[in-house]
């Protein structure tokens, strides 16, 4: 019997398994030196463009002067040659690969650059930041004599990051003056290749490891960190913090750097990001694991419904929702959301099995039908939101 798999795909994802390709004029965009070139592609975190290992990967190159754009473009990456200003390659290598343009303005001017992207293994659809806690200790003298520490393991996927040695983190972990962030920690290389095996922390020595591990001993209060890499393999020059969007943890409003969370006296956690909703709040049906609310799906009864958190009550609303066909990759037209019983704040849309399967590849909602203004800050605290093209990610494939 065949299965149906419903597939989310996180921001930093590209593409469906039907690899369409498309580009949205706010994709992220990267200039190198005084060229007068500008280079779209993937996720960017850092101020590098992140890209997917094995994956047919969307790069188009644009003139910073609009009234001069660029015209012919040739390319070469990883030995293999292209024409066009928009190209697909599928990169073969991790890590910095070089792409090598050579453009030609309308003006006949032409400009030769290499710009370097950046090659990860994996850009998963799940939180990048994992919390997991130990047994703790009970305090017995001064200020804080009675209370519990308990110890803390953050992982932190690298996948955010440029894959550089010198890992570091700075935060409010100051007990007595919880204002003033200790700046720039560095990650002992001995805390940066982790893995999760059988849900617990491990550290590897015979892998690269997905996570690093930022280790501390908390008391139960609310807390404020960020996690980067130093420029210097050494742990010194600039600490420039990652990029955490679409996580739990990550108030995406106020800085997509800092992660916010609170340490409970019981020894949980609780993320104080915008994409954390307590599970008694949640529409039916799963999505991400990091307390995932914004965009949920089931599949039930020959029916694939998905649901959508909305920025108001249903009632003050008429929310539609916009599904981007797999095959052309068209958006569709706005199709009015239904209420959600017993969840005022969702709205949802029901499809047959066979309208959802192999038709889907991306979403959109918002909270008006008949201006069709699609709601771009409240989709964005998704974990499955695609910040380069501004849609949530949904591919539903037979298995």
């Amino acid at each position: 019997m065949k299965r149906i798999l419903f597939v989310f795909v996180l921001m930093t994802a590209l593409f469906s398994a039907c690899e369409f390709v498309e580009f949205d004029e706010n994709g992220q965009q990267v200039t190198e030196g005084q060229s007068n070139l500008m280079l779209k592609s993937g996720s960017l975190a850092g101020g590098v463009i992140h890209v997917q290992k094995d994956v047919n990967t969307s790069i188009t190159i644009m003139s910073i002067n609009a009234n001069n754009p660029v015209t012919e473009v040739a390319w070469t990456i990883e030995g293999q040659n292209y024409t066009g200003l928009s190209i697909t390659h599928k990169f073969a290598s991790l890590g910095n690969v070089t792409v090598a343009v050579s453009a030609k303005f309308q003006n006949n001017t032409t400009e030769n650059k290499d710009f370097t992207l950046k090659v990860v293994k994996d850009m998963s659809p799940y939180d990048p930041i994992k919390i997991f806690v130990g047994t703790p200790t009970r305090i017995a003298t001064g200020k804080w004599a009675g209370y519990d520490r308990w110890p803390v393991t953050i992982l932190l996927s690298k996948e955010r990051l440029a894959n550089k040695t010198a890992y570091g983190y700075s935060g409010s972990f100051n007990d007595d003056t919880p204002a003033v962030w200790f700046a720039g920690v560095k990650v002992p290389t001995g805390d940066t290749n982790f893995i999760i095996e059988n849900n617990l922390p491990v550290s590897v020595t015979n892998d690269v490891g997905k996570y690093i591990a930022v280790k501390r001993e908390l008391i139960a209060r609310d807390y404020d960190m960020a996690v980067g890499e130093f420029e210097k393999s050494d742990g010194t020059g600039i600490f420039m913090w990652g990029d955490w969007s679409g996580s739990a943890y990550v108030k995406a409003v106020e800085n997509v750097g800092i992660i916010k969370f609170s340490m409970k006296s019981n020894g949980s956690i609780v993320p104080l990001g915008d994409g954390y909703i307590p599970v008694t709040d949640l529409a039916p049906g799963t999505a991400g694991d990091g307390g995932e609310g914004i965009f949920r799906t089931e599949l039930s009864n020959g029916k694939f419904i998905a649901y959508f958190k909305l920025s108001s009550d249903f009632v003050n609303l008429t929310p539609f929702v916009q599904i981007k066909n797999q095959e052309t990759g068209v958006w569709g037209t706005p199709v009015a959301l239904l209420s959600v019983p017993n969840f005022p704040k969702y709205g949802k849309i029901e499809l047959l099995e066979e309208q959802a399967l192999n038709k889907i590849v991306s979403l959109r909602f918002g909270n008006t039908i008949s201006t069709k203004i699609v709601d771009y800050a409240q989709m964005a605290k998704s974990l499955h939101f695609n910040s380069t093209f501004n849609e949530v990610r949904c591919t539903a494939i037979k298995q």
